[in-house]
């Protein structure tokens, strides 16, 4: 999968700039609040003023990665802003500690021991770990989804008018099957809300992997959630799973 703007990266723009975007997109992910050139004068690590990080932050409204509420004096990612910081994510995922990997890997022994049905497993866990919704698919036909009423407890779709198109379009088999179609064999891909096919989904984004069995391609697990997501720890997460099912298939067999 290759969405939109998928090659933009950091470097586009300078340092401070940077900076003031990571800090910003941190911020917003952690309070779901806009972000104020005060915030970031105290989170980051500038050394300017809050005036010459106002007029920054205006600079990055003008070319597309932030924007301010009507009614806020803060400003929030867009989903240019979004694509360029996780772009910048590539080598800096959020590890997992030792005590989770050894707790979901228990989680995948347990299930397979007990002859569980893996996917809803592996769906309850990524629903479980995040707050957010899951989707699981085995050989490409059987899909289960896990964790869509999370949805509602996140801060962007608390407003029934928001929330019920994203419910509506997760009821849909047919949606819940393009989100994994084209997931890429070697890397985790993450779409992030303009880049949605389906028009319903575009405030959220999907973080999604294949996983195989025996070194086939037999499914694929991801996550939709927010686009406000923490998405450096959810790319391990989704990473992790998917890589040690086929490992813990191999152990048991």
């Amino acid at each position: 999968m290759s969405p939109p703007g998928s090659d933009a990266v950091l470097p586009e723009l300078d340092t401070r700039k940077q900076e003031i975007l990571r800090t910003v997109i941190r911020s917003y992910i952690e309070t779901a609040e806009p972000v104020g050139s005060e915030v970031v004068a105290q989170r980051g690590r500038l050394g300017v003023s809050s005036a010459t990080i106002r007029n920054e932050m205006a600079t990055l409204e003008e070319r597309g990665y932030l924007v301010q509420p009507h009614t806020s004096a803060g400003r929030i990612p867009t989903d240019h802003g979004y694509r360029v910081y996780v772009n910048s994510l590539a080598d800096q995922e959020e590890p997992l500690s030792a005590g989770e990997r050894l707790r979901l890997r228990r989680r995948l022994v347990t299930a397979l021991r007990e002859r569980t049905r893996v996917p809803e497993e592996i769906a309850r866990t990524l629903a479980t770990e995040t707050n957010y919704a899951s989707v699981v698919s085995q050989l490409h036909r059987y899909f289960h989804l896990e964790g869509a009423a999370n949805i509602l407890t996140q801060p962007e779709f608390r407003d029934a008018r928001t929330a019920r198109p994203v419910l509506e379009a997760l009821e849909r088999e047919e949606v819940i099957a393009d989100l994994l179609e084209d997931t890429p064999e070697q890397r985790v891909s993450i779409t992030i809300g303009s880049e949605q096919r389906v028009e319903n989904l575009r405030g959220c984004s999907v973080v999604a992997s294949v996983y195989r069995i025996g070194g086939r391609s037999v499914g694929a697990l991801g996550i939709v959630g927010p686009t406000r997501m923490p998405y450096a720890r959810v790319i391990s997460l989704v990473r992790y799973l998917a890589e040690s099912l086929n490992d813990v298939l191999a152990e048991l067999s």
